[in-house]
């Protein structure tokens, strides 16, 4: 199975790239308190958050960035860290599950990176209404995840993807919006 356009990766560990989370971070207000990335991989997100100064954190299940994070699965991170947002790039098998565990633990938002056909599907369909789904932001450019660790280059994006933005106190639909560009999004 293909995701991202890529190979399948064993743990579906698959780096954004930097530029989309600073897209993230220009298009959205500014994050309070504390951020987590309970999947933070290589520390792409945390790295790009902190470059803005945003006080964020990252775990792991696995070790992929020489011992920076610790290694917890996000169930324990959440639990110990009890951030006020999350910022994640999450594993594609039950993104679902992870957003709840997310909000059940966090004060402001959840932001996830998904393929933009996570709003497909009837079981989904049935667990949107019960969620704080607030704000979407699409990428007019496709993104590009090759899988980490790795030396397969990014390429051409084969998928739409897009930042799910769930906060806490919405009330109404989502609203779909853009993210905008930021400096040059190299390819």
């Amino acid at each position: 199975m293909r995701h991202s356009g890529y190979e399948r990766h064993k743990d579906d560990w698959y780096v954004e790239p930097a530029w989309c989370v600073h897209a993230l971070v220009k298009g959205e207000r500014p994050f309070m308190g504390t951020v987590l990335d309970p999947c933070c991989g290589g520390g792409n997100i945390v790295r790009v958050l902190s470059s803005h100064g945003v006080f964020a954190g990252g775990s792991d299940i696995q070790d992929r960035a020489g011992g920076t994070y610790p290694r917890l699965s996000y169930e324990q991170s959440l639990s110990i860290s009890l951030p006020t947002n999350v910022v994640s790039n999450p594993p594609y098998g039950a993104p679902e599950d992870f957003i709840t565990a997310c909000l059940a633990k966090t004060k402001d938002r959840v932001c996830v990176l998904l393929r933009l056909a996570f709003l497909e599907g009837i079981k989904r369909g049935e667990w949107f209404p019960t969620v704080p789904l607030a704000r979407v932001w699409v990428s007019s450019k496709r993104i590009s995840m090759p899988p980490g660790g790795t030396d397969i280059p990014a390429k051409g994006g084969a998928i739409a993807y897009a930042w799910f933005v769930f906060e806490h106190g919405w009330k109404g639909d989502p609203v779909v919006k853009f993210l905008p560009k930021v400096g040059e999004m190299p390819s």
